[in-house]
């Protein structure tokens, strides 16, 4: 079977891709591992979309009003460092008057994504093979006559597909980029995040708070139905102790430690821990083949910047590929590959660059740095200009 485009990987990113791809006329297979309605891209888990990303899902058609009503507006981001004075109060009015992003539910999104192509008609353009995984690739031929080979295991078979363009967006453990022996840098944080729900005991009222602690971060992140998501990060060797608690007792230390600002917290969700490392890989593009989302860069959670920034991919590639005035574009033209991946990387620098700043210089645990950085909280909080440049900076502008 001939496609345009092949995407290996079909969770948050690669559907959000899928879907913005075959609505500029590109015949789209997806591959993904997990059986309908099981990928764990899909899961428990809420994400906090900055509102450009917000914005761009709108431009695509994926927010409709069963999706809006599930999301939560933030209207307040509170950033303070545990055991010290200071404070950083950022709002809405350092966005121009409009909320500063949505927490929404990563299921919430996928059940946005099916709806959408059922209205927009693109569903015949997208082609979900799951269970199906990829097995590798060769290219074919050269110039615009060029096409990639895909060999891949569908339902427990061997298949092969032919397209113009692969698209590694099957994560961090990415089978495609290995394949291709792109080189890879990895830095292990020594930290795990312990991910959750609750119900608080007061209302939010859409604040969002990112309390710099000596194991990590701890971001408590307004939800829709009053509740909040919790992303715990500590040190590897204290994971295994807070994932064993009880509800109760780990809803007491998560209390204590977030200084009892939203009365306690009850009704926890399973939890669960993902270790935290910095993967990014040194090219974005071969022959005929992207690599993008969490198979090009996995970040830290500090400041949730990490399905922004893969939001951001998509947008860019999608521009990258979209034909000029009816004339005919090759999806794997080197030139537009190579266009596509000079823009990233700039977004790279800046997003990569922030998030681990943030994670390595509070995560320092010397004499006296606690004053210095609660000092610096407590000046950046006056700066207005510094902190309206902060968010044009976390929405990728």
């Amino acid at each position: 079977m001939e496609q345009d485009i092949v995407i290996v990987g079909g969770g948050m990113v690669g559907s959000v891709l899928a879907h913005a791809l075959s609505r500029d006329g590109w015949r789209v297979t997806v591959l993904e591992r997990a059986t309908k309605g099981h990928s764990p891209s899909f899961d428990h888990r809420l994400t906090a979309l900055s509102d450009a990303s917000w914005r761009y899902l709108d431009d695509i058609g994926l927010i409709d009003s069963a999706a809006d009503r599930r999301a939560q507006p933030i209207c307040e981001v509170r950033v303070t460092d545990h055991g010290h004075f200071g404070m950083t109060r950022i709002t809405t009015a350092n966005n121009g008057g409009v909320a500063l992003g949505r927490v929404m539910g990563n299921r919430a999104l996928g059940e946005a994504i099916e709806r959408a192509r059922e209205r927009s008609g693109t569903s015949g353009a997208i082609h979900m093979l799951q269970p199906a995984g990829y097995l590798g690739h060769q290219l074919e031929g050269t110039g615009t006559a060029g096409r990639i080979r895909v060999d891949i295991d569908y339902q427990g078979s061997s298949h092969t597909l032919t397209a113009r363009l692969l698209i590694a967006a099957d994560g961090a453990g990415s089978t495609v980029r290995a394949a291709t022996e792109v080189p890879v840098a990895t830095q292990a944080y020594g930290q795990t995040a312990i991910v959750c729900t609750a119900l608080p005991a007061r209302a939010h009222h859409g604040v969002a708070f990112e309390c710099f602690t000596r194991g990590g971060p701890l971001a408590i992140l307004p939800a829709p139905d009053g509740r909040v998501s919790v992303v715990w990060v500590n040190r590897d060797e204290q994971v295994s102790e807070l994932t064993h608690l009880s509800d109760e007792d780990f809803a007491r230390r998560l209390d204590h430690l977030f200084r009892h600002r939203l009365g306690g917290f009850s009704q926890l969700t399973p939890r669960h821990a993902y270790p935290l490392n910095l993967v990014t890989a040194q090219d974005l593009i071969e022959d005929r083949l992207v690599i993008l989302g969490n198979a090009a860069h996995a970040l830290h959670p500090v400041a949730g910047q990490g399905f922004n920034l893969c939001l951001r991919d998509v947008r860019d590639l999608a521009v990258h590929l979209r034909a000029d005035r009816g004339e005919f574009v090759d999806p794997g033209d080197p030139a537009r590959l190579a266009a596509y991946a000079e823009q990233r990387r700039s977004d790279y620098r800046r997003t990569i660059g922030l998030t681990d700043r943030l994670v390595r210089g509070f995560s320092l645990d010397l004499p006296g740095l606690g004053m210095v950085r609660g000092a610096i909280l407590s000046a950046f909080d006056g700066l207005v200009p510094a902190k309206n440049r902060l968010v044009r900076l976390t929405r990728g502008l």
